[in-house]
């Protein structure tokens, strides 16, 4: 039951904005003198707005204020099974016991409690005794104390006997420091414009905002270039918006990457709009992104030029398949201007199965061609049929 600090979770790096700001200096001030101001304090909010993090903060900085104290930390789930087995081993004293000797006490999930009987009342039985030793007591929930079903009135008093706080989902300023904090502090460099997209995705809060920065770095690790806004959606697993047709797309996609073109020489421009008319059209540009990156202008309409005339021969040779095989006109190859040297081999390849799976021609009747006495009946009897007719 005794609590692990974890260095993610810690008041330094939780990022605290309109929404949370009372919540995190409530549960500062439980942390640096536990039992003294507000006990119990009661956190509560949406999922993703940072109760759980709060919670652990509070355990990490009573560790580092006084190294000695006992701090427990426990979901509603993990107090239900422990007074289950408690129950079970006859040892329900020896868990009352271990409660009343922690000096911090940090309940997650406490909306969970609701229905469970059982765990309320040996709750309510040292809940007076803990507050009374000065033990602090902090809960998170997703509903405040009056709002929660399934439990006893006396409980829910308790619950609501200290502070109740409520913590809101963080503002848009807020993700954006989220997701800079939560890059900086795993080293992951983050192209124009991709912090900001990131935090302006329908995530449901910081843990989903650092998992996606935790996909961006290895991405960008694993290929060794920098992850681009029209990436994030289908990277971080949400579905891409419809388009109704492809200028729409092609406008979607300026939208989502202006962000990123900060530079002003024309040639930058005029490639990152060749970029996402390609993009658009769903071809991959790599060609075209690594030639952004560079530090001086150089022969873009050449350039294009090539590409545009690979991305013919890819149309062309995936017109060829179409009629072929059905399957390889849908590889991913023939949208990679790239590989026109694989996408060639791939129709080689159709042809050749195609030419394999037609039927044999019927034999040829060689002892007919190389007979000449059958050759000259025949012959006679053609003339016969000929001085038939004419009679």
């Amino acid at each position: 039951m005794r609590f692990q600090p974890d260095p993610r979770f810690t008041f330094d790096t939780f990022v605290a904005g309109p929404g949370n700001q009372m919540a995190a200096a409530a549960a500062r001030r439980a942390a640096e003198a536990p039992g003294t101001s507000y006990n119990p304090l009661f956190v509560y909010g949406a999922a993703g707005v940072g109760k759980s993090h709060l919670l652990h903060a509070v355990g990490a900085l009573s560790l580092t204020v006084r190294p000695d104290l006992h701090v427990t930390y426990r979901t509603a789930q993990e107090l239900v099974d422990d007074i289950s087995s408690a129950v079970s081993a006859g040892t329900l004293e020896a868990f009352a016991d271990e409660l009343l000797e922690s000096d911090v006490i940090l309940i997650d999930d406490a909306h969970l409690l609701a229905g469970k009987s059982r765990t309320q009342a040996e709750l309510l039985r040292v809940w007076d005794e803990i507050v009374w030793t000065g033990t602090q007591i902090v809960l998170a929930a997703e509903a405040a104390p009056a709002d929660l079903e399934g439990v006893t009135e006396e409980f829910r008093g308790k619950l609501a006997g200290g502070l109740v706080v409520d913590m809101t989902p963080a503002e848009p300023e807020t993700r954006v420091e989220i997701v800079r904090r939560a890059a900086a502090r795993r080293g992951v460099e983050l192209g124009g414009g991709v912090g900001e997209a990131l935090a302006g995705l329908p995530l449901d809060g910081a843990r989903e905002l650092h998992a996606g920065v935790d996909r961006i770095g290895q991405v960008q690790e694993e290929e060794r270039r920098q992850v681009r806004v029209s990436e994030l959606s289908s990277l971080v697993g949400l579905p891409r918006a419809e388009h109704a047709d492809e200028f729409s797309a092609f406008l979607f996609d300026i939208t989502s990457t202006v962000e990123q073109i900060v530079e002003t020489d024309p040639w930058r421009k005029k490639l990152a709009e060749a970029i996402l008319r390609w993009e658009g059209e769903g071809f991959r540009t790599r060609r075209l992104e690594h030639s952004l990156d560079t530090d001086s202008a150089f022969d873009v309409d050449a350039l294009l030029a090539g590409y545009a005339a690979d991305v013919e021969k890819l149309r062309t040779i995936a017109a060829a398949l179409a009629e072929l095989d059905s399957e390889a006109a849908g590889s991913a190859v023939l949208k990679d201007p790239d590989r026109v040297a694989e996408a060639e081999a791939l129709l080689l390849s159709a042809r050749a199965a195609a030419e394999r799976s037609r039927p044999a021609p019927p034999p040829v009747d060689r002892w007919y061609l190389n007979n000449p006495e059958k050759v000259a009946w025949d012959w006679l009897a053609l003339d016969d049929r000929l001085i038939e007719e004419l009679a």
